[in-house]
């Protein structure tokens, strides 16, 4: 008999409700950047992956997709606040008359996107195109794929991490924010998905056991090659290797999955944290393909080099300039910034412009306090102080690397605060940034409110529910 808890309300009814919300009920467009992305699959779709010159790149596109791509009406949804022409985009949305005439499209703003961000876009576009649909209805048809495919991605990562720690990958991937990026064109679906894959894959990894923080000689030799003396051949544990094999595949794939900047980069450093040769090792070995991945980041620098506003060189003159700016310009961020960041990492949706009700935020962060002080760690879990010291430092340095290329590459001088960083950006640290707080939450003997068991699912489901309907109205609210 299926017992209601909160985990499976959460997962089987708010989580797709939600998904089916932001997947059919958004416009086109209007989520971050998606008309590029969109762009950016087709092109993939079609073939075409990558830029040949720096500039005046271009190739043929039919005119139904760049129609669509410049309707007036999707235009003004992104760049005011006015609603959906409902007679309009029902007239285009059934239209079946297609204009395949092709036309010239310039591609250089989509030159630095990664491709393997957009595969599975991409695929799908490619089968529909084989069907007799429009491309507004190829939007939402590619909207709920991806929905549905991130979705059973995370049923399955869900039911293989350890238990203790499932709250952590449910919070993360429940949040509106989340689900509003995976059901989308955005390269945030795979980066996201493939972050929740590396958390898995990190806190699943069977934790070497010893004294100070220093792998036993057994644990050390389970993974190294062994020699014997008798046969003279080596025997490998390939158990252990795969496992290797998949965190690094993983990580790489995560890397190159977004482009350049805004990465967290540094969270490689809490890979192989068990000793400090083989991390070098590692790190020597993984490099040259990562940076390898990012040589379409040219385009990026390219397009800062040249932009009006912005002024990368100026930018640096004015850090390096005093030491102190530096930190100066990361404090007033933090400062600045810091409650937008929280807000728009649960949901600040469209271009920034509509989000939640203050309730449905509060909700989320009594959430977030429920899942750090409900986690219970066993010995093998809770890592030493070194581990938890790399896992701060890692993530510090991380934030400071994104602030620092958002403050030079996408902030216009006279500005004294890094502008362009939001929310969702930090969505793949979440899970570590929880990672890092239940291993300080474990001694602390937490008073529980003691509720009845039929209270507390009519307590859980009127909450649900809310959480829906509020979801519901905010998005059919901005649009409709």
């Amino acid at each position: 008999m299926f017992k209601l808890s909160l985990p499976k309300l959460i997962l089987y009814l708010l989580i797709p409700i939600q998904l089916l919300i932001f997947s059919i009920l958004v416009p086109p467009f209007q989520k971050p950047d998606e008309q590029p992305h969109f762009e950016k699959a087709l092109l993939i779709s079609k073939g075409n992956l990558f830029c040949k010159e720096k500039l005046n790149n271009t190739v043929p596109l039919e005119k139904k997709y760049i129609d669509l791509i410049k309707a007036p009406y999707l235009d003004l949804l992104t760049h005011g606040k006015s609603k959906l022409p409902l007679s309009i985009f029902i007239k285009e949305l059934t239209n079946d008359k297609q204009n395949n005439q092709l036309a010239s499209f310039n591609i250089d703003h989509l030159c630095s996107f990664p491709i393997i961000s957009y595969l599975p876009q991409a695929l799908s576009l490619k089968i529909l195109a084989y069907s007799n649909i429009n491309p507004i209805q190829s939007i939402y048809f590619v909207r709920l794929i991806m929905g549905i495919f991130c979705y059973f991605w995370f049923l399955y990562l869900y039911k293989k991490i350890v238990d203790n720690f499932r709250p952590i990958l449910l919070f993360t991937f429940a949040l509106p924010m989340t689900l509003h990026q995976i059901s989308s064109f955005s390269y945030d679906a795979l980066h996201i998905m493939f972050s929740l894959t590396l958390f898995m894959l990190i806190v699943s990894f069977p934790p070497p056991i010893g004294v100070g923080g220093r792998l036993r000689r057994e644990s050390r030799q389970s993974w190294i090659p062994v020699f014997t003396g008798m046969t003279n051949k080596v025997q490998i544990n390939w158990i252990e290797i795969n496992k290797y094999f998949k965190l690094f595949l993983t990580l790489f794939l995560f890397l190159a999955s977004k482009k350049i900047g805004y990465e967290t980069f540094f969270l490689f450093l809490f890979l192989i944290p068990f000793e400090i040769k083989p991390m070098i090792v590692s790190s020597l070995i993984f490099f040259p393909f990562y940076f390898l991945s990012k040589l379409t980041g040219s385009y990026d620098l390219q397009y800062s080099l040249t932009a009006s506003t912005i002024n990368p060189l100026v930018q640096i003159y004015i850090l390096i300039s005093n030491p102190l700016n530096v930190l100066i310009m990361l404090i007033k961020t933090t400062i600045e910034r810091f409650p937008f960041y929280l807000q728009s990492l649960i949901g600040i949706f469209g271009w920034l412009e509509y989000g939640l009700d203050p309730l449905s935020y509060l909700i989320y962060g009594l959430l977030f306090v429920y899942v750090i002080t409900d986690i219970k760690l066993t010995k093998k879990q809770i890592l030493g102080k070194n581990k938890n010291i790399l896992l701060f430092v890692t993530l510090i340095i991380s934030y400071i690397y994104i602030v620092l290329l958002a403050f030079v590459f996408n902030t216009p001088p006279g500005q004294t605060a890094a502008q362009g960083v939001q929310g969702r950006y930090f969505i793949p640290f979440l899970p570590f940034i929880i990672l890092l707080l239940v291993q300080f939450t474990q001694k602390i003997k937490w008073q529980k409110i003691k509720i009845g068991e039929g209270l507390q699912k009519i307590i859980f489901v009127i909450l649900g529910l809310y959480l829906i309907v509020t979801t519901f109205y905010s998005v059919f609210n901005r649009y409709y």
